[in-house]
């Protein structure tokens, strides 16, 4: 794998996403399939995905990769920001005190231990940078940029593979390690590594009722949205790096991660 030396926002390595329909969601066979894999994986969390809806998204583009230790440290030594984690005071989950290796020998690695509000501190940052409106991907954003348009279980088809996404359960590995596990637009680790902070609130029921042209999600909720599953739970992750897999969240932890969306030049 060549190695990406990336520093600044500029060198990002983006994948556009074409305008046009995608398949969103599970229907009950594929419910089914997940069940067949792991019997305990919850009904309630399967409903989440459910109805399958078919769902119209007009152009936009995608970060290839989750933001690295190397590119958030740049923007940290830039402005001084310091993560919420940082900032609470218990000396947790910070972002540059992993407990595997020094943040020196991971720079390459998906920063995790940020909060949604970090994130988007980093794209207001990211945005002031290089005058493009740099945001986080919606959920609809991130699950075709995960799947195509075939409605594909894991980005590279509709059997696991464990060959193509890091679920050792031994931590992160840099990104872009696992390349023949990329999604159909080329877009890599949508499954496992870290789980990706996106822009939506997250609704339990929100496919009964939500828009099937660029939907962004409820107005308000009491969590956010998160996807792609992480390196934690091993063999029991592969219900949960799906690319329709949806779950909620709000604080930060070592497996959260996030990969950016470009909208508009200004």
């Amino acid at each position: 794998m060549q190695k990406r030396i990336i520093t600044k926002p500029d060198e990002m390595e983006w994948v556009t996403i074409p305008a046009g329909e995608f398949i969103m969601g599970s229907d009950a066979a594929q419910g089914g399939h997940i069940k067949e894999i792991d019997s305990e994986f919850p009904d309630e969390w399967l409903a989440r995905e459910q109805p399958q809806r078919t769902v119209y998204l007009s152009e936009y583009t995608i970060a290839k990769y989750t933001v690295t230790n190397r590119q958030f440290k740049a923007f940290v030594n830039e402005t001084g920001y310091r993560t919420e984690r940082e900032l609470d005071g218990l000396g947790k989950s910070i972002w540059y005190k992993l407990r595997e290796a020094p943040i020196e020998e991971r720079l390459d690695h998906p920063v995790v231990c940020v909060t949604r509000k970090d994130a988007l501190a980093y794209c207001e940052w990211f945005s002031r940078e290089t005058g493009i409106e740099i945001g986080l991907p919606t959920e609809a954003q991130w699950e075709k940029a995960a799947r195509g348009c075939d409605g594909w279980i894991w980005p590279w088809g509709n059997e696991f593979d464990e060959d193509k996404c890091n679920i050792a359960g031994k931590g992160t590995t840099p990104v872009g390690s696992y390349p023949q596990g990329g999604s159909p637009y080329g877009v890599m680790d949508c499954a496992a590594n870290v789980w990706e902070w996106c822009h939506d609130w997250f609704g339990t029921d929100y496919y009964h009722h939500g828009p099937l042209r660029n939907s962004q999600g409820p107005e308000n909720g009491e969590y956010y949205v998160v996807r792609g599953g992480s390196w934690y739970r091993g063999q029991r992750s592969a219900c949960s790096v799906r690319t329709a897999a949806r779950f909620r969240h709000y604080i930060a932890c070592y497996t959260f991660g996030f990969r950016v969306v470009r909208k508009s030049a200004r």
